[in-house]
């Protein structure tokens, strides 16, 4: 084979291996804000005020009373990303009477993230 083939090869092997990186590379931290209310009216309302037209009031008040969503949400400081890191990493079995891991998967974690960021006053900052 000549130097040009040689040349013509890695070329097409470059354009293949940056083709395959580029499908599995990770989707950008959106999430579906409508499926993030119907999951955190059922999983989150025992102690959160998730949604301002929450059918009840949450069962557990505190101490610490935990923050409303709307309240998350309008923090300076928070992004749909930030909110999926906390949530993730939050212990098993929490101390202190704090918020225990609520064990979701990587889709309702950005659906949640999704639907507190929308209750915001703020725009939503795009993701990355």
């Amino acid at each position: 084979m000549r130097i040009g083939g040689y040349a013509a090869l890695a070329a097409i092997a470059a354009s293949t291996a940056w083709a395959a990186t580029a499908a599995n590379a990770p989707k950008p931290a959106t999430g579906d804000a409508g499926a993030g209310k119907r999951l955190a009216l059922l999983a989150c309302t025992g102690c959160h005020i998730a949604a301002p037209d929450q059918p009840f009031k949450p069962v557990y008040s505190g101490p610490p009373r935990p923050p409303d969503f709307k309240d998350i949400a309008n923090k300076p400081d928070v992004t749909a990303e930030s909110l999926r890191r906390h949530l993730e990493t939050l212990p098993a079995v929490p101390q202190n009477s704090r918020m225990p891991n609520p064990m979701l998967s990587t889709e309702e974690l950005r659906n949640v993230a999704a639907f507190i960021i929308s209750l915001g006053d703020k725009p939503a900052a795009p993701t990355q």
